[in-house]
C-alpha cells in the first residue's frame, strides 16, 4: 500500500511538474483565484472571459471583461505589458490556456491562465455577476444514432456550436448541419427558423446544454443536444468532414 502511494504521488508530481512547464513553454504562466484577485487589487490586471456573451451573462468574475477568442486581436489592449488573466469555466474547459497562448503570439509579455475558472472563483468565496441568467430548464439529449436517423427529416437543422478552430478539424458531413459558433450566437439568432427541430451538437457536450438553454429562453420550442457532441459522433464512426 505504501509503495502505491508512493507511486501514486510520484505520478500526481509528474503531471503537475509537466504541466507547469508546458505553460511557461508556451510563455505564459497558470495561477489560482488568489493569484489572480491579488493581480486585479494590486497590478490593474485585465481579466477576460474569452467564450460567448450568452456564458459571460450567465455568470462571470466582478470587474472582468468578455473578449471572445477571435476578437483578442482587434480588443486586447495596445499595451503589450499589461497583466491578462484568462478564465473561462473550469478545469475542463480549453478555452483559459487557448486564450493565453494566443496572447502570447500576440506579443503580450505578462499572460497568466486560471484554469479553475468560474468553479474555482465561487469555491474562494470571490464575487460572481449574473447579467441574464440562463433558464433552469432541462436539456434534453439524443444519441448520435438517433441523430443519424432524424437527419433524413427535412423539418431538422443540426447546430454545430463548435469555436471555428474546432470546427476546422473535424464536423458532421451532412446538409443540414449549420455552422454558429456559440461565440455568434446572440447576434445571428435570425439565422435559426423557428419552425424546425433544432439539434445542437458541440464538441464534447459540454457546452450545447448553453445553447440548448438560451435558444429556449429565445423562444425555440424543439431544442435538443447530442450526448457527448462531435467527439461521440466521431467514436461512433460517423462521416465527418476535415477541412485543411
Amino acid at each position: 500500500m505504501r509503495k502505491l502511494l508512493l507511486t501514486l504521488t510520484a505520478g500526481m508530481v509528474f503531471v503537475i511538474l509537466n504541466s507547469a512547464f508546458a505553460s511557461a513553454a508556451n510563455g505564459y504562466k497558470d495561477i489560482d483565484a488568489a493569484g489572480t484577485k491579488s493581480l486585479m487589487e494590486n497590478a490593474d490586471a485585465l481579466v477576460v472571459f474569452p467564450l460567448s456573451p450568452i456564458e459571460f451573462d450567465n455568470q462571470h468574475i466582478q470587474g472582468s471583461v468578455n473578449i471572445v477568442m477571435d476578437m483578442l486581436e482587434y480588443e486586447l489592449p495596445e499595451d503589450k505589458e499589461r497583466v491578462i488573466v484568462f478564465y473561462c469555466l473550469g478545469i475542463k474547459c480549453v478555452a483559459s490556456w487557448r486564450a493565453a497562448e494566443k496572447a502570447v503570439t500576440l506579443g503580450y509579455k505578462n499572460v497568466y491562465a486560471f484554469r479553475e475558472g468560474i468553479p474555482g472563483w465561487a469555491k474562494a468565496g470571490y464575487p460572481l455577476v449574473t447579467v441574464k441568467p440562463l433558464p433552469d430548464v432541462d436539456v434534453d439529449q439524443i444519441t448520435t444514432a438517433e441523430l443519424a436517423a432524424l437527419l433524413d427529416n427535412d423539418n431538422v437543422i443540426l447546430l454545430d456550436i463548435n469555436h471555428k478552430e474546432d470546427a476546422r478539424k473535424f464536423h458532421s458531413d451532412h446538409a443540414k448541419r449549420v455552422h454558429i459558433p456559440l461565440d455568434e450566437l446572440k447576434v445571428s439568432l435570425p439565422q435559426l427558423p423557428r419552425d424546425k427541430k433544432i439539434v445542437v451538437i458541440c464538441l464534447k457536450g459540454k457546452r450545447a446544454p448553453t445553447a440548448v438553454k438560451y435558444l429556449i429562453g429565445q423562444g425555440y420550442e424543439d431544442v435538443v443536444m447530442v450526448e457527448g457532441g462531435i467527439q461521440q459522433w466521431v467514436m461512433d464512426g460517423r462521416p465527418v468532414k476535415r477541412v485543411g
